[in-house]
Order: C-alpha cells, then structure tokens, then sequence
C-alpha cells in the first residue's frame, strides 16, 4: 500500500452517524484515498480499487476475498449517513460496478456527498490510510477520526449518549461500562497499537454516573519528525494537491501548505 494516500473528508462527515463493517470501511476508504480533494468531482467520475490492495490493508491472504468484498459493497450501496439532528439521510453511493476479471469494483459517490469529500477548502479532516491499516474493528476508525479531527488541540471531551449516536451503538449498550468495555477500551487499544496515536483516555461524571468521555492524545515521537518532514516537501504536496497547485509558485505553494496544517 502506497504510505502516501490520504484520506480527507468534511467534519460533517466525521460528526455524522452512521455503521459501517470493517470491510466496508476499507473499501469506502480505499476509494477515498484516490479522490482529489481539492479539485472538482462529479457523479460520472468513477473510483476503482483492486482486491489486492484491499487484502494489502486487511493484511489478510484470504483467496475469497473478491467475494467478500462484493458482498461488503452491495451492503454499502444501501448505506446511508445521518448528518443532522432530524434525521436527514444520504447515501455514500449512487453506482457500483463489479469488474471480475480484473479483480476490481468501481464505486460512484451520490450527488450530496460530493461537495463532503471534493473542492474542501477549509473544516476537514484528513490522515494517512496507512495509520488505520491494521485496525480490526470499524468503530476504531470511527474514533481515530474523531480525535484527528481535533488533533491540533491534543484533546476532546465527548458525550457518551452522542458517541453511541454517533456509533449507531445506542441500542446495543444500554449499561455504560459495557459501552466502555466493549468498545471504547478496544478501540484506544488499537490506536495506541497500530495508528500514529498515542491516546489516554478519562471520565467526567455526575454523581456517580459516567456522562463525558476525556481524550488526551498526541502524535508518537517518530511521527512527530514525519509530519514536520511532510510540512517542508513541497514536491509531495504538489502530487497530493495537482488541481490547486497548477499554474502556482513555490511561495505560493508553501503558502498554501502553512493553511492547510493537519
């Protein structure tokens, strides 16, 4: 897998709620990581993945994998997010395509989420694909995300009741500790294993109640002289970034990289 795919999405995305596999997370992702956030996208551009790089992110040699991941896009084509107290829904797709012979799928965003995932100029998320690679569990992902998305502070306070929304876990864990046992814990455990994380978590209660979940994290030593490395390339941010730079100075394409700090 190419350490250089980003993965950059709006901060509604990253708010919203929604339920994902693990594996329909990976090949959702797999795509996103091939969009150019910040040129223009429509409904007719397509994004392919192969079988292989998706086994490449599961670290798995499961020879049915084809097949899995077919059935993981036909349940990702009737998925949908919830961005708004309303219930308001969109769909992550509108179009799939299975392509066998090559051992590919192409997938086609739906009109609403185009202007979440292209043309961002500002209030969005972004993280390399490889930091979430060995992540065995989808709410992982979830929660890696919602840190990253305050990674410039070093922490986040969340509601419980509004994490499980978030999660679409709101029926499947009514007593808290379960909650924190079964998914909280788990997930910071891989991040803290796998990602460019370090997390520590706390609780805020009332009363003898946990409401508030504390997160204090902050980049791992090694990551911390990759990002300042990647800050200063100005050649990598012109090939992750060829629809703004086009046409731009270097100072001005420096410029353009001291606004957009992850």
């Amino acid at each position: 897998m190419e350490k250089n795919l980003v993965v950059v999405k709006d901060n509604s995305i990253i708010q919203a709620s929604y339920k994902l596999t693990i594996l329909e997370s990976r090949v959702l992702l797999s795509c996103l990581a091939k969009v150019d956030s910040s040129a223009e996208l429509t409904v007719n551009e397509g994004f392919t993945v192969k079988v292989s790089e998706i086994q490449d992110l599961a670290s798995t040699d499961n020879t049915a994998l084809y097949t899995e991941v077919k059935t993981a896009v036909n349940r990702l084509y009737d998925r949908s997010i919830i961005l708004d107290g309303e219930g308001s829904e969109i769909r992550w797709i509108h179009a799939k395509i299975f392509n066998r012979g090559q051992g590919s799928i192409t997938l086609y965003f739906s009109p609403q989420i185009l202007p979440l995932i292209s043309e961002l100029k500002g209030n969005f998320t972004k993280y390399r694909l490889e930091w979430i690679r060995k992540f065995k569990s989808a709410n992982s992902i979830r929660i890696y995300e919602l840190l990253v998305q305050w990674q410039s502070k070093g922490e986040r306070e969340v509601d419980i009741d509004w994490l499980k929304h978030t999660l679409q876990l709101t029926d499947k864990y009514s007593r808290t500790n379960n909650f924190i046992q079964k998914v909280i814990n788990p997930s910071i455990k891989e991040i803290n294993e796998h990602s460019n994380l370090d997390v520590k978590i706390g609780y805020r209660k009332l009363g003898r109640t946990i409401t508030h979940i504390q997160f204090k994290f902050r980049l791992k030593a090694e990551h911390n002289l990759d990002k300042n490395s990647e800050k200063m390339t100005v050649d990598q941010f012109v090939r992750e970034n060829p629809g703004r730079t086009k046409g731009k100075t270097e100072l001005e394409v420096r410029k353009m990289m001291n606004t957009q700090k992850m």
